[in-house]
């Protein structure tokens, strides 16, 4: 998490290797890609582009509107779940617009899958990595131990997907 936010790279620089993380390098960040938007450097100001005083949190994944030039969300289950079908309507017919990864027949199950992952693996990560004690590192770390062998465990029969033997949000998430 750098002082702006996610780090955009040139165009000129997003076509060269990366050098590693370690180097601290401004110029060719591991993972940056170009803001093929606005030309920004950082994520803080795209999030100033929709809103010039906003002073909380530069997070991604960020949803833009380019029509209403605004921040749609920034919320991940949001994007996933928009990102499934928001769009059908402008695909053309084939595998990508058949794609559901929110099936009706097992939203209950994902729902249900969702709920822990997210409390528990999701957000699990950021009470980690965040603690500001060992006492709470330590009660993070654990849980987040828990739930990842919890995963492990419904995955350990030889199941691709972690819900109804096909690729669904729950797995995406």
């Amino acid at each position: 998490m750098l002082e702006g936010g996610w780090h955009f790279v040139t165009p000129e620089n997003a076509k060269k290797e990366a050098e590693p993380a370690s180097a601290h390098s401004s110029e060719t960040f591991p993972g940056a890609t170009e803001d093929h938007l606005f030309g920004f450097h950082h994520l803080n100001q795209v999030y100033r582009k929709a809103e010039p005083n906003y002073d909380a949190r530069f997070t991604v994944p960020t949803l833009w509107d380019t029509k209403n030039n605004t921040i749609v969300s920034n919320e991940s289950s949001e994007v996933i779940r928009d990102l499934n079908a928001a769009f059908n309507s402008i695909l053309p017919d084939g595998d990508k617009k058949s794609l559901d990864l929110y099936p009706e027949s097992l939203r209950k199950e994902i729902d249900e899958l969702n709920e822990w992952v997210y409390n528990d693996i999701n957000n699990g990560v950021y009470k980690t990595g965040f603690a500001a004690t060992q006492e709470a590192y330590e009660t993070a770390f654990n849980a987040l131990a828990k739930a990842l062998d919890k995963v492990e465990g419904v995955l350990s029969d030889g199941r691709e997907f972690l819900v109804g033997g096909q690729l669904t949000e729950a797995d995406v998430r």
